[in-house]
């Protein structure tokens, strides 16, 4: 029975780590995609006339009817995250206190390259492009107090392919549609336990089971569209949407090293591979601008659809477990763990102030809600209430446009005493020896650099 409960251990993992890739998504699109759009800390709905960041944020924007243009920019993307986990009271009484852990990962680079143009029509213009949303990732300890959650997504990634128009209704009013095809490439690695009750501890190393997961996607198609409107001589509307992106991979690689105790010695998979799911959310932005040269103030309004991820999934390809004395090979089944996270909305107020005919400067602030119930907070899913501040310039000369951007992102510490994150324990049918992982103190940074350079062709 222990090892039947086993191998419903390995896809739970699976599925763990599965929640694991939503960390660099959920409450994690960091606002400010794009270097002209981060330093107004992402308040670039209305705004954005005639630049290709607009792909992202609202394709009515990219009236490109000057001549063709090119951007080609680099961010940096820094996360300073660590861990206090709480105390733990064993059964026999005893307290076990665990050492702080943080991420030890290095700064992430995201790069963006975008071309557009006019069509000949002075009414249309065409616009493609690819990019990334800002994120990072994380590395704990092996033997860390965390490692039952995460220990490394490092070597992730995740982008876009894509290509909008826009298209003016007279003076007052423009519309824009994208298509996108979205990929994916998630690398997560975490541990569970093999405890039995019968010896040991519940984290004990030797009965940890460690696993990675191999998860890729690289056809997921979406779309976005956007609406502008002149509501006066200085005040402009813009409202945008964009579609879910669903990633899925039938072929996911699974990778398991058994625990070390003997008792596991023979115990083996037949198959690695299990059928696997994502979503990212649907987004909707809305804003109001102020434009009255030299000054350009946006304030907007951006929701994420995250409460439509309601649990994990994952189905195993024909996988056995063999060499369990006694008992022979034993299917593996499928898993559905619950999330019931939460949408998030932000208020995004950012602008620019025109110095000269070649310097513009900027600034922005943003605040957002997080998606993560403090039952499913984890080092994985760090997503809380957020500030962000944010600043940049432009410097233009000779139908070029220099760039730079930055931004630090505040989260709110949480301290979680209500977790509902236990270890995966394959003997622990009753989660009765599964400790709670999730409690403790949180603390997340991150800060942003990029620079970018714009050219348009004569």
């Amino acid at each position: 029975m222990k090892y039947q409960r086993l191998t419903t251990s390995l896809v739970a993992v699976l599925a763990i780590l599965l929640i694991a890739s939503e960390a660099f998504a959920g409450g994690f699109y960091l606002p400010g995609r794009g270097v002209r759009p981060l330093g107004r800390a992402g308040a670039f709905v209305a705004s954005g006339e005639g630049n290709l960041n607009s792909l992202w944020y609202n394709p009515a924007n990219l009236t490109l009817s000057e001549g063709m243009e090119l951007t080609v920019d680099l961010a940096v993307v820094d996360l300073a995250f660590d861990f206090q986990r709480a105390p733990r009271v064993t059964q026999g009484g005893d307290t076990i206190e665990y050492g702080r852990v943080e991420s030890s990962a290095a700064p992430q680079p995201i790069p963006q390259i975008l071309i557009g143009g006019p069509t000949g029509n002075d009414d249309l213009s065409w616009a493609f492009g690819f990019y990334t949303p800002y994120m990072a990732g994380a590395t704990f300890p092996e033997n860390g107090p965390q490692r039952y959650t995460l220990i490394d997504n490092v070597g992730s990634a995740m982008g876009f392919l894509h290509a909008a128009v826009s298209y003016k209704l007279g003076d007052g009013a423009r519309v824009g549609l994208g298509v996108q095809n979205a990929f994916a490439s998630f690398r997560l690695v975490s541990t569970t336990s093999a405890y039995t009750g019968l010896h040991g501890r519940p984290e004990d190393e030797d009965l940890d089971i460690l696993s990675k997961i191999e998860l890729s996607d690289f056809f997921a198609p979406a779309g976005n569209i956007g609406f502008w409107v002149k509501l006066g001589p200085s005040m402009e509307a813009a409202i945008s949407a964009q579609s879910p992106v669903f990633f899925e991979d039938g072929d996911a690689e699974l990778t398991v090293r058994m625990p070390s105790h003997p008792e596991f010695d023979n115990a083996r998979l037949t198959n690695n591979t299990l059928a696997a799911s994502m979503v990212l959310p649907a987004v909707a932005r809305v804003a109001l601008r102020y434009v009255d040269d030299p000054i350009d103030i946006e304030l907007a309004g951006v929701w994420e659809g995250w409460s439509a991820f309601k649990e994990i999934k994952a189905t195993p390809n024909d996988i056995e477990v063999e060499g369990v004395p006694g008992i022979g090979s034993i299917p593996v089944g499928p898993l559905t763990i619950p999330e019931n996270w939460k949408d998030t909305f932000s208020v995004r107020l950012g602008g620019d102030f025109k110095v000269d005919e070649a310097l513009t400067l900027r600034a922005g602030y943003n605040f957002e809600t997080g998606a993560v119930p403090d039952e499913y907070y984890s080092v994985f899913s760090p997503d809380s209430d957020k500030h962000t501040v944010a600043a940049g310039m432009s410097w233009a000369f000779d139908g070029w446009q220099l760039d730079a951007g930055t931004a630090y992102y505040f989260f709110s510490d949480r301290n979680i005493d209500t977790s509902n994150m236990r270890q995966i324990n394959p003997t622990d049918a009753e989660n009765e020896l599964a400790t709670v992982v999730g409690n403790g103190e949180y603390s997340s940074r991150y800060f942003v650099f990029g620079m970018g350079v714009n050219y348009m062709f004569e």
